[in-house]
């Protein structure tokens, strides 16, 4: 087992950080983990099977940083593990975009040069999108080997209009790549960032996430249709959340 830590020392971002890692990676097959965050002794169950998948996904558990708390945070990902096989494997390859919670055999990364985003925010969503794509074979393992441990001053929830932005543009790419290469799965979180400024009357980080998301190639009636389903997007949320929150 070979474990590399890299120190971002210049505030390069998360993205810089990973490329450095794969850039030093001897190993067969790649994982990604979070500094706050940890492997739970499940992890030794995944790693002990032989494996000759392109791509290995498992699940986890989480809770609240500093009080040990239950925290929502991988419940989306327990949702996704909760279906039926053959939709749970398109809803991991396409609209799961979190570092961790799978394995990637490192050649088939380097065979198709997929590399992180070094972006402000998001920058994984680039990486896990196209090794969902290009992954020619997948092995789904429905146990909690990992603990995303949630903190209110992580990166993926900083709210500044640079970092506002740049979520709307990378989730309007993610969005672009995946209905242009007939797939047929959406993030509707590509609103958010629009939504939250307008309501906020953050008009001008507004009309710039607007601008991104257009540029990206979105469909105005897409983005029409998007505006007026959005609360339907935010109930269904907050009932998976609640479902399928850990511990519960």
């Amino acid at each position: 087992m070979e474990v590399i830590v890299i120190e971002d020392k210049d505030a390069r971002g998360a993205g810089w950080a990973r490329n450095q890692g794969l850039s030093k990676a001897k190993g067969e097959y790649l994982l990604f983990a979070d500094s706050d965050d940890y492997y739970m002794p499940a992890i030794n169950d995944v790693l002990d099977r032989h494996h000759t998948e392109d791509v290995i996904y498992f699940s986890a558990t989480s809770i609240e940083e500093g009080t040990g708390r239950p925290s929502w945070r991988a419940a989306r990902v327990n949702w996704m593990m909760s279906q039926e096989p053959a939709e749970r494997e398109l809803l991991l390859r396409h609209t799961f975009t979190e570092p961790w919670c799978h394995i990637v055999r490192r050649q088939f990364v380097e065979e198709h040069g997929i590399r992180f985003d070094e972006t402000p925010i998001l920058n994984d969503v680039h990486f896990t999108t196209r090794v969902g794509y290009y992954a020619k074979t997948v092995h789904v393992m429905p146990i909690q080997a990992y603990c995303v441990c949630n903190y209110p001053g992580s990166v993926g929830k900083r709210k500044s209009s640079r970092c506002l932005i740049a979520y709307s543009k990378v989730m309007a790419e993610t969005n672009m790549f995946n209905l242009s290469h007939g797939i047929n799965r959406y993030h509707a979180r590509m609103m958010r960032p629009f939504m939250r400024s307008l309501i906020t009357l953050h008009l001008p980080t507004a009309t710039k996430c607007w601008s991104a998301m257009r540029e990206a190639g979105v469909p105005m009636g897409l983005l029409t249709k998007e505006i007026i389903i959005y609360p339907y997007h935010l109930l269904h949320w907050y009932k998976r959340r609640r479902k399928y929150a850990p511990f519960a």
